[in-house]
């Protein structure tokens, strides 16, 4: 199941893990932490989600996702601005923006 939220003015696409993926995760944080280990079975038992914004380059107009941690962390940073801002991985410049910012800003232009 998939839903999208509005953060900051931009939209939040989140989904619920599968099972499968939760096994994968649990067994990937183990074989990298080592020290402190998680029961796969039990991680898997847990609600979790993954969330992402889709960006659009406000200059080439290169389309990507990025996970909200990132976002998370830009804001996190930049907490005065109203939403984020990346380098384009296109063009290289300063323009990756959440994609219903982008079209609020084209719609003014």
């Amino acid at each position: 199941m998939e839903s999208c939220k509005k953060k900051k003015g931009f939209e939040v696409k989140s989904r619920e893990l599968t099972y499968e993926e939760k096994i994968e995760r649990a067994n990937d944080f183990n074989d990298f932490n080592g020290e402190f280990l998680i029961d796969p079975e039990e991680f898997a038992k847990e609600t979790i989600y993954d969330s992402s914004v889709e960006m659009k380059c406000l200059e080439c107009d290169f389309e990507d996702e990025i996970d909200f941690d990132d976002i998370l962390q830009w804001l996190e940073i930049n907490d005065e601005e109203e939403y984020p801002v990346f380098y384009c991985p296109n063009c290289d410049k300063e323009s990756l923006v959440p994609k219903s910012i982008y079209k609020e800003i084209k719609k003014h232009n």
